[in-house]
């Protein structure tokens, strides 16, 4: 090991570096802090996939001439061959609300279905592994999550009090799907779903079908969620600029309390005819060495935690808590950016202008 090595510092000065170690190492929480916010997106993950493949078109109003245009699309969309129509009661059913990882009351969807062969069919469509067969009319299907989340049960009714909870099915979404039995003249809803188009793809083809009809594509749950939650992040983002420069002081005063004592020994690195730029090099290996032992150590101790957490506390619940998300990671860059690199350049132009002589 070089004695102008970074390594050979910290070896040298094991207390003074873990002191340092330690308060790189509370970036972390950024981390986790960024983790528990994307948490909040984790349970509308599956259902944004199964809403970008079954979306609902409503007519916008009963009066004759809206409901004139509502029976010609319907005729259109059940003759197209690029869709399956399955129609279904003029009424929406909510999904109530779940309980994410942090403690937020948060709404959920739902998918209501005429028939058990139309929830089956949208079943098999979305890959779903659920056999609808021994549902009756007015009952319910929820995942194991959402069972766990909501603590309901086979027999239990749903929130409203107007469905039974008829079948659980082994499946990691976060939706109601509903068996409304009802005659197809009595509809003026319909799920539209396709085996070869989805997302924009099916919008855009429903769009073109509807025309300048008086009929309405029903926005998704994740966008009302989004519309509702949609500040969270932003939230997170403010307050990660303010803890780290809160953090990015006071480690700068523990750094600069540490290199005070160090001036004289870069003063004679100086007389020595070291370089200005080889100074600030080893300052900033230092600093980087000493920041990568704490992120090492961090990421292992949040992955830890994490597991822990999860295994404990929120998979019994029907929550769940991501170990890696990109708030997470960006929260943990702009932490650390915040603290080293104002830390390297000050560190290193002070210790430049160390002199000998004035020792």
């Amino acid at each position: 090991m070089k004695p102008f090595s970074a390594a050979y510092y910290i070896a040298k000065n094991k207390s003074r570096s873990a002191i340092v170690i330690f308060m790189m190492f509370l970036t972390m929480c950024m981390f986790l802090a960024g983790n528990y916010i994307s948490s909040v997106w984790w349970f509308y993950d599956v259902s944004a996939k199964y809403d970008s493949r079954l979306i609902v078109v409503t007519a916008l109003s009963t009066d004759t001439d809206d409901y004139r245009d509502w029976k010609s699309f319907r005729e259109d969309i059940k003759n197209d061959k690029e869709v399956i129509a399955l129609f279904r009661t003029g009424n929406g059913y909510g999904g109530g609300s779940l309980k994410t990882t942090l403690g937020l009351e948060a709404g959920v969807g739902s998918m209501v279905f005429r028939s058990k062969e139309d929830m089956q069919k949208a079943m098999d469509l979305l890959g779903i592994d659920f056999d609808c067969s021994g549902l009756t009319d007015q009952s319910a299907v929820i995942s194991e999550n959402m069972a766990r989340n909501r603590k309901l049960k086979i027999g239990d009714l749903n929130g409203t009090k107007e469905f039974e909870i008829q079948g659980i099915m082994n499946d990691q979404s976060y939706m109601f799907f509903y068996l409304r039995e009802n005659k197809e003249e009595d509809c003026y809803r319909v799920n539209i779903i396709s085996e070869t188009l989805s997302g924009q793809e099916l919008i855009d083809h429903v769009q073109k079908i509807i025309g300048d009809r008086k009929v309405r594509i029903e926005k998704s749950t994740d966008y009302y969620i989004r519309e509702d939650l949609g500040n969270i992040d932003l939230i997170f983002y403010v307050g990660l600029i303010i803890l780290s420069v809160i953090m990015a002081v006071t480690l700068n005063s523990v750094v600069t309390g540490q290199y005070i004592k160090r001036e004289y020994e870069f003063a004679v690195y100086r007389a020595l005819g070291v370089s200005k730029g080889r100074i600030r090099r080893k300052i900033a290996a230092e600093l980087g060495l000493m920041d990568l032992i704490a992120l090492v150590i961090g990421v292992a101790a949040m992955l830890l935690a994490t597991f822990l957490l999860n295994e404990l506390l929120y998979i019994p619940r029907g929550q769940y808590l991501p170990y890696c998300s990109k708030n997470g990671i960006i929260g943990v860059i702009v932490s650390n950016l915040l603290m080293l690199v104002p830390m390297i350049i000050l560190k290193g132009r002070k210790m430049c202008k160390t002199d000998v002589t004035e020792y």
